[in-house]
């Protein structure tokens, strides 16, 4: 066998960014606005609670920085979900898979399927509720690149977890 290794100039190189992405599911930003309201619900309860119960934090100047930190934390929060949510997108191609999202720092992966050991499919409570589902993909990969793409429609996602394993079984094969 011939060993070949030629050069290639950038021209050549295939552009990933040129794949259309597909956005996940408008639903899912509802299902992230009741978790982080759940959880927002229960820290303010908690705090309340302690307020309530122990004299010595009762001080209104205390009180006021922590309501103001209280409704930063919650701003900044909208603001990630919203910036967030416009840059989480996916595409499947014919040997790899690929997966954007970050609003500050912005991450694509690209996981081949011959890198991919194992493919899950997660639905919380919330997500079944409204018919979503994620996928959590494990690699090979030394870096620990795993990925998971939440907010897809639960059909959309049990497909694309068939997908994935018949597409490891076919390199488990080879």
């Amino acid at each position: 066998m011939k060993y070949e290794n030629r050069f290639l100039s950038p021209e050549e190189i295939p552009q990933y960014a040129q794949v259309n992405l597909q956005p996940v599911e408008a639903v899912y930003k509802k299902v992230l606005y009741i978790n982080w309201g759940i959880g927002y619900a229960l820290l303010f309860t908690v705090l309340l609670a302690l307020f309530i119960l122990i004299k010595s934090l009762q001080m209104s100047w205390l009180i006021s920085i922590l309501a103001i930190a209280f409704l930063l934390l919650i701003s900044i929060t909208i603001a990630s979900v919203e910036i967030g949510f416009k840059n989480k997108a996916w595409a499947l191609r014919e040997k790899d898979i690929q997966f954007r999202k970050g609003w500050l720092f912005q991450t694509t992966y690209i996981i081949p399927f011959n890198k991919v050991q194992h493919c899950e499919l997660i639905s919380g409570p919330i997500g079944r509720k409204y018919g979503l589902a994620s996928i959590k993909i494990n690699t090979a990969s030394s870096n620990n690149i795993d990925i998971s793409i939440k907010g897809l429609k639960q059909e959309t996602a049990e497909q694309l977890k068939a997908f994935i394993m018949e597409k490891i079984e076919v390199y488990e094969y080879q």
